[in-house]
């Protein structure tokens, strides 16, 4: 649903449920919020069945995104995440703190003629950070994004390795 900057409004999620009158029910709604300049600053995940919702706010400084705070269900921070930017603007570093105000991971984001083409997830604290993932981004001619490809580094990690190949097609 879009509003009438055409801005996305809200996302309504329905799944199959034969128990419902019209097969389906509504699990989450996302609802979206805008400042008057276009910037996103607030996101609503709304759970109809159990009448619950959390949500995130979304703080700006120089038009930069510096701050994500995430709220659970009784409207407490439960983490956030801080980013750093460098001269040029690029997102270099992004670190997300739990609600106790200690880091618990960071991302950092290499750039190459203005393009990120490579990330590195750290997780752990203190003294003890390891390094979980690498993520190397190809582009193309027209600086489209043709291959992700993320590597799990820790054997503890539930995550698996991939490799994402995008196409585009022009009409």
């Amino acid at each position: 649903i879009y509003n009438s900057k055409n801005q996305l409004e809200k996302i309504e999620n329905f799944n199959a449920n034969l128990n419902s009158p019209t097969g389906f029910i509504n699990l989450i709604n996302t609802c979206f919020t805008y400042s008057s300049d276009g910037k996103k600053v607030k996101q609503t995940m709304e759970y109809p069945q159990i009448g619950s919702s959390e949500y995130v706010l979304y703080k700006y400084s120089d038009d930069r995104l510096v701050k994500i705070e995430k709220y659970g269900n009784t409207n407490q921070l439960e983490s956030y995440v801080l980013n750093e930017y460098d001269n040029s603007d690029k997102l270099v570093k992004e670190t997300s703190y739990g609600n106790d105000n200690q880091p618990y991971s960071y991302t950092l984001h290499v750039f190459k003629n203005g393009l990120n083409v490579q990330s590195s997830v750290y997780t752990g604290a203190g003294k003890n950070w390891v390094h979980m993932r690498e993520q190397f981004r190809t582009y193309d001619k027209n600086n489209n994004l043709i291959v992700l490809e993320s590597n799990e580094l820790s054997l503890v990690s539930s995550t698996m390795s991939y490799v994402l190949k995008y196409e585009y097609y022009t009409e």
